[in-house]
């Protein structure tokens, strides 16, 4: 069976996501191939639906997925059965299809539903294609279709989605949370769950050292993971506390095992150290402290000043991983870059983790791994490790 998956804005981080939520699931990266713009097809005789369903519920960096259509003719003829439908046609990457081409063949569809004595409803897409909103208020997957249109090297494809992105449930989680504190600014929802899924576990514990208001404890947590999430600021603690606190109310989560402490990382306890290794940690995912939000280019020293601040907080962060890790152990970790008058800074990867560590990054996209908005001052670069 063929599926095809909708990427999001970012789509090499979309890549890695998949490769690694199917590597969890003993399905071999190889069985991705990138055909379009946008779109990524899995190929596959022995995963179910089920457990792809499974699958894309995990991810964070995509639109909607679906089975591909090798026949329309032969995929409509169920729907001949129904009394009434509802559909849609999206049109998705850069396929070369205008709106009144949609339009036209939801008319072909509608006739032959009609002379088959099927009533049926067309939601007609605002742009190019049906979003979230104009699927789920339609119940467009429940009570009917929607019939997707995209190009590849090899010709135009069509597919059927199985699946849409709840996009209200990100929502939900980034917004309606009861504590959040953007003067220190905040990770992205998505790109919180998809450094979750970079680890290539789909269950364990996750610590996040800078935990701040705990956008990655949330994601982890909604994941199924266990977390542990530490910061040197205390209204940081009480955030993420408040936070999980909620997420357990709204019954988002359950049976989550949770621990939430101050720890200056430049100065752990031994007491401490030993009860970290003993929690059996299966991975860490963070982002550090990378400055109050920046609002105009930065000077040359005062990128220098915070990029330092960065590599100190991670020399210290690799000298406790260092004693705790064993072989296997993973570390999903942003490195900012910034925005300067001479050009974007930042710093290696290579000037703190040692010689004991992997970078993953290649093994998965030959492209950066990187999350930046147009005209950004600060852009994430994110990288995937290995203990050796």
């Amino acid at each position: 069976m063929r599926y095809f998956f909708e990427c999001g804005n970012f789509v090499e981080l979309s890549l890695v996501e998949l490769s690694c939520v199917l590597e969890s699931y003993d399905i071999s990266k190889d069985s991705i191939n990138r055909v379009g713009e946008g779109i990524l097809l899995v190929e596959s005789n022995t995963v179910t639906e089920e457990v792809l369903d499974r699958i894309f519920q995990r991810l964070g960096g995509f639109i909607r997925y679906g089975q591909v259509i090798d026949d329309i003719d032969s995929f409509l003829l169920p729907f001949l059965k129904k009394e009434k439908i509802t559909f849609g046609i999206s049109a998705l990457g850069n396929t070369n299809v205008a709106l009144k081409d949609i339009q036209r063949l939801a008319n072909e569809i509608k006739r032959g539903f009609k002379s088959n004595g099927v009533s049926s409803r067309f939601i007609l897409p605002k742009q190019s294609e049906l979003n979230a909103a104009q699927i789920f208020t339609n119940s467009v997957i429940e009570n009917g279709f929607e019939l997707c249109i995209f190009d590849t090297k090899a010709g135009r494809m069509y597919g059927s989605t199985l699946s849409i992105q709840d996009i209200n449930a990100f929502i939900k989680r980034d917004l309606d949370r009861p504590s959040v504190d953007f003067d220190m600014g905040v990770l992205p929802q998505k790109l919180a769950r998809m450094m979750c899924n970079f680890t290539g576990f789909k269950e364990g514990i996750i610590w996040d050292p800078f935990c701040g208001s705990g956008t990655i404890l949330i994601e982890a947590a909604t994941l199924g993971f266990d977390i542990l999430g530490s910061d040197i600021d205390l209204n940081a603690i009480e955030n993420s506390e408040k936070n999980i606190q909620w997420l357990s109310e709204e019954g988002l989560i359950s049976h989550t095992r949770v621990k939430i402490f101050p720890l200056d990382i430049h100065s752990v306890p031994k007491k401490t150290l030993k009860e970290i290794k003993r929690t059996g940690i299966s991975a860490i995912v963070c982002e550090p402290f990378m400055g109050p939000p920046q609002r105009k280019i930065l000077g040359d020293g005062k990128a220098d000043e915070l990029l330092n601040k960065v590599r100190t907080l991670y020399e210290s962060l690799f000298n406790i991983m260092n004693e705790i890790s064993r072989p296997g152990f993973k570390v999903v970790l942003i490195i900012p870059s910034y925005r300067t008058k001479s050009g974007f800074k930042t710093i290696s990867i290579s000037s703190f983790i040692g010689k004991k560590w992997d970078v993953l990054n290649k093994k998965y996209t030959k492209g950066d791994l990187k999350w930046e908005r147009n005209n950004s001052i600060i852009t994430r670069n994110i990288f995937i490790l290995s203990k050796r």
